[in-house]
């Protein structure tokens, strides 16, 4: 029986502490999509027009030849601040990551630290509760123990 008051006691308290660390650093709903402009890969393929104008052209079509290394250049361009923006996304949501681990660990550092504070406190009650008993005990078997001498 003191057991289970005793079990109900430790259960009691370390369930209504934990509440009230969770409510100290609200977790976000979700977490935002990376705001990146993806580089458009249809901007230096050809169209099916143009392959087939390059068939028929000349090598010496530098017009075309200028127009197409412009299109890469831009996408290249493109491309490279995508990388960029995606690898700063990346680290920012790694660093992110990091902090909410960094509170959770301090978090549940602080309810280890209660809920073995609550249990060495139970375990002296237990321990005092105990005590008490084998002296009423004690007391009570000497008193019977008079009487039945009497």
């Amino acid at each position: 029986m003191i057991r289970q008051i005793a079990i109900g006691t430790f259960v009691a308290g370390l369930c209504s502490g934990i509440p009230l660390a969770l409510a100290q650093a609200p977790l976000p709903d979700g977490y935002p999509d990376p705001q990146c402009k993806k580089p458009q890969v249809n901007m230096v393929m050809p169209s099916t027009d143009e392959r087939h104008r390059a068939d028929v052209r000349t090598s010496n079509d530098s017009d075309a030849v200028n127009s197409y290394n412009a299109k890469i250049k831009r996408f290249n361009g493109d491309l490279t601040a995508y990388n960029d923006c995606m690898h700063a996304y990346i680290d920012k949501a790694n660093a992110d990551v990091k902090i909410v681990q960094d509170q959770a660990n301090a978090e549940l550092k602080l309810i280890t630290e209660r809920a073995n504070s609550s249990m060495k406190a139970i375990q002296d009650k237990i321990r005092q509760a105990v005590s008490d008993a084998q002296s009423t005990n004690t007391a009570l078997a000497q008193d019977t123990a008079k009487l039945r001498k009497q």
